[in-house]
Order: C-alpha cells, then structure tokens, then sequence
C-alpha cells in the first residue's frame, strides 16, 4: 500500500516537473524564459526612449516582471498561488473541455462532405489561414470576455480575476477553473468553426503557419503584447496604433474600479471586436492613477473562500433564487383560489 501510494506521488511530481519545465523552458512556451525576455526587449524598444536604453536598470525589469509588492501583499500572494496551481493543472483544465477544436471540425466537415479542394499554392492558404484563424481567436477572446461581464453566472467565476489589486504577470494564472473551462470551450467552438469553413473554401490543409506549434501571429503577438498586459507599464500605443492595438495601459482602464471603466476593452490584443461593440477606451497619452480591484463588499477576496468556494455559492444562487420566487408565487396563487 505504500509502496503505491509513494509511487503515485512519484508520478504526481514527475508530472508535475515536466509541466513546470516545459512551461518556463520550452521553445514553444509564450510563458517561456526566452518568450519573456523578448517581451521585455520589445518594452524596452517601445516605451523607453532611445538615448536612454542602455541605461535601463536590470531591477526595473525584474520589477515589471514580479514588482516588489507581489508576494508581501494578500493580493499579491493569490496571484502566485493561482498562477502555480494553474501551470500544474493546465492539462487537467484542458481534459474538462466539452469539446475541441479538432472534434468541431471534423464533425462540420463531415456534414458538409469533405473539404474543398485546394485552388490557392499552400504558402498562400497557410498566410490566409494564419490571418484569419488569429482574428478568429482574438473574437473568441472577446466573446468569452463580454459574456463574462454580462451575464452574472459567469461573472462570478471570472470576478475571481478582477479582485486582483496590483498587477503582474503572474495576475495572468490568477483565474478560477470554471473561468478557465468556459474559455477553453468557446476558443474551441470558434476555431474549430473557422477551420471548418477555411478548408471548405480554400481545401485541405489551410493550416496557419506553425511558430513553435503555435500560430505564429498568435505567438507573435503574446510575445510582444499580451505577457505584458498585467503590468503597470503606460503603453497604450499612441492615438493612431492604440485605436487598434489594446496594450497594457487599455487593460489597466479594464481592471479599474471606476464605474466608467466597467466593461471597458474586453479584447486580448486587437481593438477590432470593442470598438465595433462600443467597449472600447482609449487611454490618455499620459499615466492617471488607477485603482484596481472589486468594490463588492467582500471581506476577504483573497481567501480560499472568496478564491475558489464562493463563485459556486454565488452562481448557484443565480438559479436557485428565480426557482423560490416562482415556488412562491405559485403557494399564494394556491393559497389566494382555495380562499
């Protein structure tokens, strides 16, 4: 029994070690060392100005990375915890999906009969598939975003995120696992949807062109955009490229307690999809204090509670209080006719 039980926890850990390494290691890893170095390179080369490059300290890059106030703050410590726990348990989040966006495909093109035949040379498909499955994502990003902040069931999992009160790139893991699921679901449904329909058109294989696995616009673009997004660094583009781009001065205006921030800039990296919705903000050219967090009462936001137990509670309650008021409504109707 204990030799099973020491080897059970053997596996865990081995698991465990090689999710870890292939997190901060692999090539193909936007969370990567080498991904975030080149994130701070692209930081360096957009915010700083050029007579002063070389005299960026290596202690304002660690600051960007893990400011100083991360873990000697409870906010601070729960981004931490969240972000370790949800590298360990990615694979687990990733085995609840409903669906994927493999299955989704293959059952569209099954019902439509096959894909189309390739018309277009592969180099063309692959840079129309690359393109169009990048715009595809970032609508499902913003799909999943905008319901969340709508529909008060979802947002109870996703509140979880918001309660941060500074921001790092660990605040990127601090995300509820329902939070998680409901992404992984609607990403899959898109992409999945958008494949379909590309092979249909353009014929097999209209595949995007690969980046360590990855599409290569997307890991493009979490490179130099989106591992940066939690931070409280002011780059917000300027006027003309931030109306397209959302960069991590739009994303502080999203996680700010001011009620006209509210709903604001939903997207990962591209503005498209807020400003057609009218979610868009624009951030001002230079830096205004911002709070960040969620004014809702909650005594503790950054307990197991608040992190992990009350989502549950909250949502549930969402179904159960419609039932007790009709249940209600029906007893004095009874009672009213029996009168």
């Amino acid at each position: 029994m204990q030799e099973n039980i020491s080897d059970f926890v053997a596996l865990v850990a081995s698991s465990m070690g090689r999710q870890l390494g292939g997190t901060f290691l692999s090539p193909g890893s936007s969370l990567s060392i080498a991904a975030l170095l080149l994130s701070l390179l692209v930081f360096v080369l957009v915010a700083v100005p050029r007579g002063h490059r070389r005299r960026v300290p290596l202690k304002v890059m660690a600051r960007i990375v893990v400011p100083r106030r991360q873990f000697g703050t409870a906010s601070g410590r729960a981004d931490a915890g969240y972000f370790l726990g949800g590298v360990l348990l990615a694979g687990l989040a990733v085995g609840w999906a409903i669906v994927s966006a493999d299955r989704v495909r293959a059952a569209l093109l099954a019902l439509a009969g096959g894909p189309g035949t390739a018309w277009l040379p592969w180099w063309a498909a692959a840079t129309i598939a690359t393109v169009v499955m990048f715009v595809a994502y970032e609508f499902a990003y913003w799909l999943d975003h905008w319901l969340k902040h709508r529909i008060a069931f979802f947002w109870h999992f996703h509140k979880v995120h918001h309660q941060a009160e500074s921001l790092s790139l660990l605040t990127n893991g601090r995300v509820h696992p329902v939070d998680t699921i409901v992404f992984l679901n609607i990403v899959a449904v898109t992409l999945g949807t958008t494949q379909a329909g590309l092979m249909l058109a353009l014929g097999a294989p209209a595949t995007p062109i690969a980046l360590h696995g990855s599409n290569a616009l997307l890991m493009i673009a979490s490179i130099a955009i989106a591992h940066l997004q939690h931070s409280h660094l002011w780059i917000g583009f300027g006027p003309r490229w931030g109306r397209w781009l959302l960069g991590p001065a739009h994303h502080q205006i999203h996680h700010s307690r001011a009620p006209e921030h509210y709903n604001r800039n939903l997207g990962n990296v591209l503005a498209v999809f807020d400003r057609l919705a009218g979610t868009f903000t624009a951030p001002h050219a230079t830096h205004r204090p911002i709070r960040f967090g969620v004014d809702d009462g909650e005594r503790a936001p950054h307990g197991p509670r608040a992190l992990l137990i009350q989502p549950f509670i909250a949502a549930g309650a969402q179904f159960v209080a419609p039932l007790l008021r009709r249940t209600g409504r029906r007893r004095r109707s009874a009672g009213a006719a029996n009168g």
